[in-house]
């Protein structure tokens, strides 16, 4: 695969919501007609290794949240001095694990996604690289960061399912997602994937 392999595939064969009941069967996609939503954005950095995808995930920290110790894309809220949600993900980016603000090529963009526990509304961007930098892990923020190959997270072939505790008192039962090593990758972050991969698989 090529650069401009991808980044036709991005902009022809984005399907959203027509993929979303695969990892989220119960999922309500509607967003509320209130101003309780908050706009946030995610990065997806990718780069080509012998014409194979890699792309960088994020394991948070432990803390008391909804997103405690999920696995992730770099990303996060829009602040009121970001020009554009672009430049909120790139800025998260560069805050959570170290990405110069001005590295990686926006090749195309997800479809949005509404979090209704955390009332988000996501946009995902996906930037190319020639080669990754040198992350610098926010210790607090971030307790790992995973460089994956495309082919490790599948959507398809690495699916599986687990029960997920949300807190003391909440278990999902039979939580779709991708197994990848010791983790789990589920929720938004899954969706999103999901929608790449599908992408990228398309002829």
């Amino acid at each position: 695969m090529t650069k401009k392999e991808i980044k036709y595939k991005l902009q022809h064969y984005v399907f959203g919501e027509k993929l979303w009941d695969e990892f989220a069967p119960y999922r309500n996609n509607q967003v509320p007609n209130h101003s309780n939503t908050k706009n946030s954005s995610v990065a997806l950095h990718i780069m080509l290794i012998k014409g194979q995808i890699q792309l960088i995930l994020i394991e948070r920290s432990k803390y008391r949240g909804t997103h405690s110790q999920q696995i992730a894309f770099p990303g996060g809220k829009q602040d009121q001095n970001d020009n554009n949600r672009e430049y909120t993900a790139r800025r998260e980016s560069f805050e959570e694990i170290g990405i110069d603000m001005n590295s990686g090529e926006l090749i195309g963009e997800l479809t949005e996604i509404y979090i209704p526990v955390s009332g988000f509304k996501v946009k995902p961007y996906v930037f190319f690289h020639y080669e990754f930098p040198e992350f610098k892990r926010n210790k607090r923020e971030v307790n790992s960061i995973l460089n994956c190959k495309l082919s490790e997270i599948d959507t398809q072939s690495k699916k599986s399912f687990k029960d997920i505790r949300v807190n003391e008192t909440l278990i999902l039962k039979d939580v779709p997602g991708i197994k990848y090593d010791k983790h789990f990758i589920w929720g938004a972050t899954a969706l999103i994937l999901h929608e790449f991969n599908t992408a990228m698989k398309y002829l």
